[in-house]
């Protein structure tokens, strides 16, 4: 009986030991995860970003072909675009004027 009360002071310890390794492991993998969300967040809002720009760039060009249909449109592409990002859940800092 007392040769089992060292044994399981020994694995009491090895598995308080493991759970250790495991709370750093926790702590590594978390952080790393946490790193890797903010760099796949960064690529979407800027594979996002480039054909909202280049639409923009494309609607100024019609604007300076047809300046007559431009103060009737703006109002329009304004509203558009504000309703496409709230469809695709992303806010993107780009302007209209």
């Amino acid at each position: 009986m007392n040769s089992s009360l060292p044994e399981k002071e020994k694995l009491l310890s090895m598995l308080t030991e493991i759970h250790d390794q495991l709370e750093e492991l926790e702590t590594v993998l978390e952080a790393s995860f946490s790193d890797l969300r903010n760099q796949m967040n960064n690529e979407e809002l800027n594979k996002l970003t480039a054909p909202v720009l280049r639409l923009s760039k494309l609607e100024e060009k019609l604007d300076k072909m047809n300046p007559s249909a431009n103060e009737t449109n703006l109002e329009h592409n304004n509203s558009v675009a504000k309703a496409l990002k709230l469809e695709m859940g992303f806010w993107l800092p780009i302007e209209y004027e």
